[in-house]
């Protein structure tokens, strides 16, 4: 199923107050790998208007939803999240996967108390870790980056670079979530801006890290940034989020966001050391859909 992305977008921006957790990097997510596998996405309509949607994804094994906020709390919650629990069982009978199935939402969404009761009502759990949000104003002064020498941070090349874009994430992850058809996708998406889109490379042209940004009105957010073990240790992941910063900032952004799990101390350290602050907490529930799993992938 191919959804229209711009129906699905608005529901991420229904309530300014209280902006759903992937309102800017969305179009990273929703260009993923679950229409490779056979994951579908589901539509709520009321009256022709919808109302809210869903999709589980496979590279996080997580439930990405948005709902009306008047409907937060409400008996639809329970039902997408009943509709996710079978996509989740779903998916691993397909793929032969173990996994926790997980929903995420930030801790001081409105009507947060009676998610979490829908979530315990069908035997979700509460992680003992959450994702930690953390948020820079560009109206102050940036630090310049620092690149080792023969190094350059660029824009990634296009199509040119996709496959070797794919070999240096899953090494900077140690996973192989991450697809040819799912970067490609990424530059086809309407929210995808090559300008942002950057890459460390080393004096011969090998790519050694990325920061993939994402802008959306004002908000800057960086999904997802990572460095080549190869080359780790050498200042390139600082470099990369200043760099990525000062290009958002050309593009329009006042503000800029980065999520991390809370057991990420590397990364939470290198934000805070950028200028970052932490501003929210996204609790994260998970059911068991098999015997062994890892609690996060990137």
């Amino acid at each position: 199923m191919n959804p229209n992305l711009e129906r699905l977008h608005s529901l991420l921006n229904a309530d300014p107050q209280h902006p759903h957790i992937h309102r800017v990097d969305m179009p990273y997510r929703l260009t993923s790998t679950w229409q490779e596998h056979g994951c579908e996405v589901g539509l709520w309509e009321q009256r022709d208007e919808l109302v809210a949607w869903a999709v589980f994804q496979p590279p996080w094994w997580n439930l990405d939803y948005a709902l009306h906020p008047s409907l937060r709390g409400s008996s639809l919650e329970k039902e997408i999240f009943v509709w996710g629990q079978a996509q989740m069982k779903s998916y691993a009978q397909r793929s032969g996967e173990e996994f926790w199935g997980s929903v995420e939402f930030f801790a001081d969404t409105p009507g947060a108390e009676q998610t979490t009761d829908h979530l315990a009502q069908l035997g979700f759990q509460k992680f003992d870790w959450s994702v930690i949000r953390l948020e820079i104003d560009l109206n102050w002064e940036l630090p310049q980056p620092q690149l080792p020498d023969g190094f350059a941070i660029r824009p990634l090349r296009g199509e040119a670079e996709v496959a070797d874009y794919v070999r240096l994430h899953r090494a900077a992850f140690d996973s192989n979530k991450m697809t040819v058809a799912w970067r490609q996708r990424t530059l086809q998406h309407p929210a995808y801006k090559p300008e942002i889109d950057l890459v460390a490379v080393t004096s011969k042209g090998t790519l050694a890290g990325f920061c993939i940004c994402w802008l959306w009105q004002e908000v800057g957010q960086f999904e997802p940034l990572g460095v080549h073990p190869d080359y780790q240790g050498l200042g390139l992941g600082r470099a990369l989020e200043l760099a990525a910063l000062q290009r958002l900032r050309q593009h329009g952004a006042r503000m800029v966001c980065v999520d991390h799990g809370s057991y990420n101390e590397k990364a939470i350290n290198l934000s805070l050391q950028t200028g970052f602050t932490q501003t929210n907490d996204a609790w994260r529930y998970f059911i068991d859909v098999g015997k062994d799993t890892k609690a996060y992938v990137q």
